[in-house]
């Protein structure tokens, strides 16, 4: 049988894009809906079955690859489901979070031998070799362990689409308290999800596990990103704007994660003040500029705040290397809108062209040096919603041994350092990082508590967790 045919047998069986074959049709814009019928039942020529595939990829923007990995996740539901569920107490009313834990965190303790001997290392090979088919399966596990059916009412869809990643969300952050970065981005799948097709929930839910079980998951989703050559800060104004008051100025720091073309941008928008030497931060946001390879259009995705008050929008996006001009139109399907311009302007400091450039080039070199650094910790903390403590927690030394990190923290007004002690068996991560790693003190604005972050990382633990000396 024809693999294509049988993947969409599959994804439309369970019923990934649509509740129904009819409703599935009317989605597509397929005339006549007795085609899907006629599909399901394998009575179709090739050209049926490559049409409605391509269809399913326009209309969802989806890949080949993809098709294919929610399909073995589907089918492997089918396969373990019963297996899985066999080796839980489903009196419990947490069964389900505790199966999805253990097949997070890999704790099998309680589960039977012949689990351990037959199907164990079938799972953990997955887990290892298609982390997308893997946690596919898990999140459909845990869809179907609750019983949610997404599209029992139309109307409510979304909020469903959105419990289910809320809950996830809760218990994983649960299993992982010290990955603050994983959880600010369950934050944004969240506010990204608009759809109600059980493959969107699905798909964002695969990325959530990733952020939080993969530790290498940030720079591997960090390649999807494309770098320019900027540089590590470059300044931009407004097509053909001159310097003046309320002037505005746009910044374009890289943020690359230690990749030589991949990652993105934090974007200060600046305002010229009533002097020549002050410019105020009137906005900032997060830049991604997603890669393309397939000869369609590129998109930009942006977003401003943090938490759950973050918002996204998308614009298709250009650039001329030859002009150094970026140019941005608002993708049609965007809600939310962070008003970019039509086109930025590349400022060069080292060599302007033209009185203008000339002049805006020696005010911002001259801004830079005097306003520069502290403007640009405002606009991190703006967009992170960590602000940094350095100034009254300074960490002067850290130790590891194999039992105990140690934080020597000298606190603002006080004589000496005071020893801030850890187990090591308390968070996993503590076993891969050395004291020469980067590591401060942030408060966190949506709980105000104090954390020791390594910002580069992605990892926070709460300083009141630690034992004081």
């Amino acid at each position: 049988m024809d693999e294509k045919l049988e993947i969409l047998q599959c994804l439309i069986r369970n019923r990934a894009f649509a509740p129904s074959h009819s409703a599935l049709a009317k989605e597509l814009g397929y005339k006549g809906k007795m085609g899907i019928y006629r599909l399901m039942e394998g009575k179709v020529r090739q050209d049926t079955v490559d049409r409605i595939w391509d269809l399913i990829l326009e209309h969802y923007h989806l890949t080949d690859d993809l098709l294919y990995n929610l399909a073995r996740s589907f089918a492997g539901v089918s396969h373990f489901y019963d297996t899985l569920v066999g080796q839980m107490n489903r009196k419990h009313p947490e069964w389900v979070e505790h199966l999805v834990l253990s097949l997070t965190a890999d704790f099998y303790d309680y589960f039977s031998d012949r689990f351990k001997a037959e199907t164990l290392p079938i799972l953990k090979d997955l887990k290892t070799d298609e982390p997308e088919v893997y946690w596919g399966m898990v999140t459909l596990v845990y869809i179907r362990g609750k019983g949610i059916d997404i599209y029992k009412h139309q109307e409510d869809a979304r909020s469903a689409a959105a419990q289910v990643l809320d809950a996830l969300d809760n218990l994983l952050f649960e299993i992982y308290p010290e990955k603050i970065d994983a959880h600010e981005a369950a934050g944004n799948l969240k506010s990204l999800n608009r759809s109600s097709c059980l493959w969107n929930i699905v798909w964002n839910c695969i990325t959530m596990f990733r952020h939080y079980a993969e530790s290498d998951f940030k720079n591997e989703a960090t390649k999807a990103l494309r770098l320019f050559d900027f540089g590590e800060r470059s300044y931009w104004r407004l097509a053909g704007s001159s310097y003046g008051r309320l002037a505005e100025v746009w910044l374009l720091i890289e943020q690359s994660y230690g990749r030589q073309t991949n990652g993105f941008y934090l974007a200060m928008r600046l305002r010229a003040g009533n002097d020549v030497c002050s410019f105020n931060l009137a906005d900032t946001s997060v830049l991604q500029f997603w890669s393309t390879d397939d000869g369609e259009e590129p998109i930009l995705q942006a977003s401003r705040g943090y938490g759950p008050e973050r918002q996204w929008s998308f614009y298709y996006y250009g650039y001329d290397g030859e002009k150094q001009e970026l140019h941005f139109r608002p993708h049609p399907d965007s809600e939310i809108l962070p008003d970019l311009p039509e086109m930025l302007q590349r400022i060069h400091l080292e060599s302007p062209a033209g009185k203008d450039e000339k002049v805006w080039a020696r005010i911002l070199r001259n801004w830079d040096e005097r306003q520069g650094e502290t403007m640009f910790k405002q606009a991190k903390e703006m967009i992170s919603g960590m602000i940094d403590m350095s100034d009254s927690f300074r960490i002067v030394n850290i130790t590891m041994d194999k039992t105990t990190l140690s934080l020597f923290i000298e606190r603002k007004g006080e004589d000496g350092a005071h020893e801030y002690r850890l187990p090591i068996e308390e968070y996993g991560f503590l076993s891969e990082i050395n004291p020469s790693q980067h590591v401060i003190i942030v408060r966190r604005r949506q709980d105000g508590e104090l954390y020791a972050a390594w910002t580069g990382l992605g990892y926070g633990i709460k300083l009141s967790e630690f034992s004081v000396d």
